[in-house]
């Protein structure tokens, strides 16, 4: 089967959670867009067209340019079809017609911007940009995954992703993270280069975090995903019936879209909130 490893991380937390993301009938009565999560998508979009040499040639890679990559995408400007169909869809659930709303969130993507411009390479020309790339794993599988960049450096890569939200430490990515580790098996195999450096560049405070991944966390990764993809599979040939797909109820349940749809999670969201009501007062 063929997968991406977002959803393999959604199918670890949450296997109900991954079959409500397949259903597309599901999918679209429940999933709603999020500030963060456009504002994301739009960023990203812009950081794919200024490190375009097509688009953006190096001279005029400022600023200002950036800050203009963003309100095309932001708008859905030279989108076509369902994906600019998609972008001024979410556009008008967000914000509508409130326009101090959206300026202020604007104004904050923009600020994430201004901080890579003052602290990033700004000459890099990458190999590829938020390109899509695909490799077979395990003789049965294909893992794929759109890689925000990966950069060239002599004979070997580095591959970045973007993040917009909060940092995470060298030893938390390194830990818990499948999706840095996936793009790097990618890109490592496909180029037949070796991956010497993983990168997580995290906006909101103008840094990277990265290391070299060495070839025993990247094989322990491959076999995790590996073992991932063939539970998938499994779920997949069982039967219909509440037992296929699981709920895995945790915490984050709170912020499922799913909720109305899954009893366990209402229940755990309930426990959780109850425990927290019980608070012991201070000894002062």
């Amino acid at each position: 089967m063929k997968s991406f490893p977002t959803p393999l991380e959604t199918f670890r937390n949450c296997p109900r959670k991954y079959a409500f993301d397949r259903d597309p009938d599901i999918k679209r009565r429940y999933r709603k867009p999020t500030v963060e999560m456009f504002t994301g998508t739009c960023i990203h979009d812009a950081l794919e067209r200024f490190f375009d040499p097509a688009r953006t040639p190096v001279p005029a890679r400022t600023l200002e340019t950036l800050v203009q990559h963003l309100r095309e995408a932001w708008s859905g400007k030279d989108m076509r079809g369902r994906w600019g169909v998609q972008r001024r869809e979410e556009r008008r659930i967000l914000f509508g017609a409130d326009r101090a709303t959206e300026a202020a969130a604007g104004e904050k993507a923009k600020h994430l911007l201004w901080g890579f411009v003052r602290t990033q390479d700004l000459e890099a020309v990458p190999a590829t940009a938020e390109a899509f790339h695909e490799i077979p794993l395990g003789g049965r599988h294909v893992l794929a995954g759109k890689i925000d960049r990966i950069d060239r450096e002599g004979d070997a890569l580095r591959v970045v992703d973007y993040k917009t939200g909060k940092p995470k430490t060298v030893e938390q990515i390194r830990a818990d993270d499948l999706q840095l580790a996936a793009y790097a098996l990618i890109a490592g195999r496909k180029f037949r280069a070796e991956v010497k450096r993983c990168s997580m560049i995290y906006l909101q405070e103008s840094r990277e975090v990265g290391f070299e991944p060495d070839p025993a966390w990247l094989a322990a990764k491959e076999e995790a995903l590996l073992g991932l993809l063939d539970a998938v599979e499994a779920e997949q040939a069982r039967p219909d019936g509440p037992d296929k797909f699981p709920p895995t109820p945790n915490p984050l349940c709170s912020w499922c879209d799913y909720r109305p749809l899954c009893p366990e999670g209402r229940a755990f969201v309930e426990r959780e909130e109850g425990a927290a009501g019980e608070v012991d007062p201070p000894p002062f």
